[in-house]
């Protein structure tokens, strides 16, 4: 069953993202990503994400309690899924879907293709284009095991999507997507979503399991 999600209309000019983190505790749309889908990986840390959108932004912020931390990746469209990584996926038409990959100190792997097999990555300066803050700073962190509570921002606009020149975001607007939290090389490998997935294998680039995300 595909889970809904209405996203509110927030009429803010896009400044620091600790203002847009204020902004969305207050009034973004809440999801939890909860979804246990493989059981040879049960770990399940605690995340919600609260979102919201103008014309020209979407604006998102995940919220983080994990055990198991890790975040060495610090090059644009490296291997961030390895990290202690939150992701958002979504697709705007049938053309193919985005990945929004970023680690917990704020690198970030953004591709877009229609599956997991014919991808190609955005450019460096798409992906800077994209601000993305962690409480945690950016600095590399060392695997390591205890309590970790941290928030990670994005401010993504509408011109990083490079594949849908011109686009706007308007009332009404349907946006199929899922949002992920992983960690393929932290001490405990886990692989959550907010909506569900039925494959053998966790597998993340399903679009055919992507959730619905309106604008309001």
């Amino acid at each position: 069953m595909k889970q809904q999600l209405m996203i509110p209309y927030i009429d803010i000019h896009p400044s620091s993202p600790e203002y847009i983190k204020y902004i969305l505790d207050q009034k973004g749309a809440k999801g939890e990503i909860d979804q246990i889908n493989w059981s040879a990986f049960p770990y399940k840390p605690e995340v919600q994400f609260g979102m919201a959108y103008n014309e020209n932004f979407l604006f998102l912020v995940f919220y983080i309690q994990e055990q198991y931390i890790r975040a060495l990746e610090v090059e644009p469209n490296g291997k961030v899924w390895e990290d202690s990584c939150s992701e958002f996926f979504l697709s705007f038409d049938n053309t193919g879907y985005y990945n929004i990959e970023t680690n917990c100190i704020g690198t970030q792997l953004v591709g877009f293709g229609k599956n997991r097999h014919n991808r190609t990555h955005l450019p460096n300066d798409a992906i800077r284009s994209i601000i993305a803050h962690s409480s945690l700073d950016s600095h590399p962190i060392e695997p390591q095991t205890g309590h970790f509570d941290y928030q990670l921002s994005l401010i993504i606009p509408a011109t990083s999507f490079r594949f849908h020149p011109g686009l706007k975001f308007k009332p009404g607007m349907p946006i199929n997507g899922n949002f992920y939290k992983c960690g393929d090389k932290t001490d405990q490998p886990h692989f959550v979503s907010w909506n569900p997935i039925s494959t053998n294998e966790p597998d993340f680039h399903q679009p055919d399991f992507f959730g619905i995300l309106k604008l309001e």
